[in-house]
């Protein structure tokens, strides 16, 4: 029994001592993960030197915040624009990484996307085409009436039934409709 201990006991040492090197060693930075948010622009805080604020609004109403450092490329097409050039309501694609130890989203890109390409294709896809024919649903038969009750539910649980309803024609007569005279 005395040996088991002997070696649970080398072997957590060596176990331990040859951890050491793997938690001392530096580890390369991992590049972040390039997410994308297209939305918005609710507003650009540019009170801080080091980077901006940006909040865009998503198609779903949340809105987040985004910081735009120095390296940020902020472009209209070809075109670059800056962070002035950015104002509430302006439609953007944002391209950002995530910090956890910071739990910031720093920007990567940010594109611009112009409002009269959005203005057309909403326009295009609200006209409706001129080549599909306009189609019109068959008419539903028309359903025949509910039919009346024969008679009215008995009052009392021991009443006998009641009578059938006379018939609303008036019978008729023997006499003809026209005489002659």
């Amino acid at each position: 029994m005395r040996h088991v201990m002997v070696r649970w006991t080398l072997a957590a040492a060596l176990g331990a001592v040859a951890a050491v090197p793997a938690f001392c060693a530096e580890e390369a930075p991992k590049a972040l993960p390039t997410l994308l948010i297209k939305g918005e622009v609710v507003s650009v805080d540019m009170n801080d030197p080091s980077a901006s604020l940006l909040k865009v609004k998503d198609r779903y109403g949340f809105e987040t915040p985004i910081y735009l450092t120095p390296e940020t490329k902020i472009a209209q097409g070809d075109q670059s624009l800056t962070t002035a050039g950015l104002h509430q309501g302006t439609a953007v694609e944002v391209e950002y990484n995530f910090d956890i130890n910071t739990a910031k989203r720093h920007a990567v890109s940010v594109k611009v996307t112009p409002p009269a390409a959005s203005a057309s294709a909403a326009g295009i896809a609200a006209t409706p085409s001129a080549a599909a024919p306009a189609t019109t649903a068959p008419a539903m038969p028309s359903m025949p009436p509910a039919p009346a009750a024969a008679s009215p539910a008995p009052s009392a649980p021991n009443s006998a039934p009641a009578a059938a309803p006379a018939p609303s024609a008036a019978p008729a007569s023997n006499t003809p409709a026209h005489s002659t005279q």
